[in-house]
């Protein structure tokens, strides 16, 4: 069960967190510079390649923005949090690795809340890890059956909308699938589901279960949209905080689009050194890329009420702007050039913040602004 486990979440962050190629729109000095209404421009970065060690990060595995624009940047490898002022200066470090209140052994996720403070989600600790508004522990949520949530938004009221693994086994058989439902900080299980696909587990075809993969993306009010990872439909499905389907878009413009080899390749080793770091080979489990690009690969809502969704066609961070009733906005673009084609794209109140899991030279988050309302 470890095992499957394991592969479930590797499946998840590879599907949501890829790179795909794009249609080249305009080319500036080699760079691919896609066709958008407006653009966002890097303002600040934080990360060294050696000297301050608050400076210095592992491997980042997400990061969140506190309600006084604190910038929180989860480290897998150290393990623990640090928490820089809007400005890029070093506050504090949060959480150290172990399995006592407050420590995590393997964080993946991490959202603030309205109220103050964060959570963060322990994968392998089977928990999530409350701190207050002075980024101090405060609460340990257990209980979670085979794993906590894989990624989350913490909305009005100490909830969360949260994104988890799901299996069921009988006798003769194991379905496992996603599930996005509502949380409250007292009970394992969720008080409102919004999606959930499950199928029955192949080990001799990882690829069975793909296609209960899914994206989302909720408001602080607990407004949930929700995209089943494709790559043949654009769509997304709105609901109420009390799970009433709302409506759904469809964007009858999207054209499929094929995977170039480069990239695939790029995403098997990717897969093969997450499984590594865990102990365990893709190969041996015969996992083999998507060829086809994802139509969708992230959902956000930002501070001003709009859902930005992620184009996965394009090869640099690329996104539809709506309105929370589903209405187009523009389109935006990061001009960051090539080297953001691998980058993950965090939209947050009025910021966007970009990371790298793997990057080539040293890991360090870039911050920018978002633009007004109707650029």
């Amino acid at each position: 069960m470890k095992l499957i486990l394991v592969f479930y979440c590797v499946l998840f962050f590879a599907l949501a967190c890829g790179s795909p190629e794009p249609e080249i729109q305009q080319v500036i000095d080699s760079y691919a510079l896609p066709a958008a209404d407006t653009y966002l421009f890097i303002s600040d970065s934080i990360g060294i390649d050696m000297g301050d060690s608050n400076y210095v990060f592992g491997t980042i595995s997400d990061v969140a923005l506190t309600t006084n624009g604190n910038i929180v940047i989860l480290d897998m490898q150290k393990p623990s949090i640090s928490i820089f002022t809007p400005d890029g200066v070093f506050i504090r470090n949060v959480g150290r690795q172990g399995s006592g209140p407050g420590e995590f052994l393997y964080p993946a996720a991490i959202a603030s809340r309205p109220e103050g403070g964060f959570v963060v989600s322990d994968l392998a600790g089977n928990k999530l890890i409350n701190y207050d508004s002075n980024y101090e522990y405060l609460s340990e949520q257990t209980g979670f059956y085979h794993s906590p949530p894989l990624a989350f938004v913490a909305i009005e009221g100490m909830e969360i909308i949260a994104l988890k693994s799901v299996q069921e086994e009988t006798e003769d058989r194991i379905s496992m699938g996603f599930v996005v439902g509502r949380w409250t900080m007292e009970d394992p299980n969720p008080s409102v589901t919004y999606y959930s696909s499950l199928s029955r587990f192949n080990p001799d075809d990882m690829h069975s279960n793909e296609d209960n993969a899914v994206l989302f993306a909720a408001s602080v009010n607990g407004i949930v949209f929700t995209s089943r990872i494709s790559p043949d439909v654009s769509s997304f499905t709105s609901w109420s905080r009390d799970g009433e389907e709302l409506f759904t878009s469809v964007d009858e413009s999207f054209q499929p689009e094929r995977r170039t080899q480069e990239d695939i390749n790029a995403e098997r080793e990717q897969i093969d050194r997450r499984m590594s770091s865990q102990g365990l080979s893709a190969s041996a489990i015969g996992w083999e890329p998507n060829p086809d690009k994802f139509a969708i690969n992230g959902m956000y809502v930002d501070g001003m009420d709009r859902l930005w969704v992620s184009k996965g066609t394009a090869q640099t961070p690329c996104f539809d702007v709506y309105d929370l009733s589903g209405v187009y906005l523009f389109s935006a673009a990061l001009d960051a050039g090539l080297r953001s084609k691998d980058w993950i794209t965090r939209i947050m109140q009025d910021k966007f913040i970009c990371f790298d899991r793997n990057p080539e030279d040293y890991p360090r988050v870039f911050i920018g602004d978002l633009p007004g309302m109707y650029p």
